[in-house]
């Protein structure tokens, strides 16, 4: 990404910066270890970095530094957030209170296209997470579950296509939002 780019991208918090450095002398994670399940402080310590897309290293004099990662997947981390890791998808504005909000000026059938595209968008999101919760459970499936499960695999996979949708109709909501 260009300088210009990089420099749109969201800081993390400090909060999170001081708690990782905190851990990191504690634990003392090694440069470059991988994210483990481990629940020894070094092991979480780097799964919050990794979580925030940030990397732990040693600068030159052998302190420990918490450095924005460069990778391209720590970028999308520390842009989007919980929202990437959860769903794999870009943060949208909620259809609501946000989306409401950004919309307030906006024609009606403008408005209506962007909030029945972003519920398409949202709608499909959440199948993925119910999906979860199916394939979590332990016992046999009733009939119901599988065809609620074939249902929501249907909708989740249509996901790619409902945000193209959904960045087609801000881009072509873009002329009429600012006249």
């Amino acid at each position: 990404m260009p300088d210009d780019d990089l420099a749109v991208l969201p800081d993390v918090d400090e909060q999170t910066r001081t708690l990782l450095e905190l851990g990191s002398f504690l634990g003392a994670p090694q440069s470059g270890a991988v994210p483990d399940n481990g629940d020894d402080l070094a092991a979480m310590t780097t799964n919050l970095a990794a979580r925030s897309g940030l990397s732990i290293r040693r600068n030159d004099t052998g302190a420990i530094e918490v450095v924005d990662d460069v990778d391209p997947e720590a970028r999308r981390r520390r842009l989007w957030g919980d929202c990437w890791l959860e769903l794999g998808i870009p943060a949208l504005p909620s259809p609501g209170s946000e989306l409401d909000a950004l919309l307030v000026r906006a024609p009606g059938e403008v408005a209506d296209r962007l909030l029945n595209t972003s519920r398409a968008v949202v709608s499909a999101a959440m199948a993925r997470l119910r999906l979860s919760e199916l394939e979590d459970t332990g016992a046999r499936w009733t009939p119901a579950e599988i065809d609620e499960y074939d249902q929501l695999s249907a909708q989740h996979d249509r996901l790619t296509q409902l945000l193209a949708d959904y960045a087609r109709a801000v881009t072509e909501s873009l002329p009429d939002m600012r006249a």
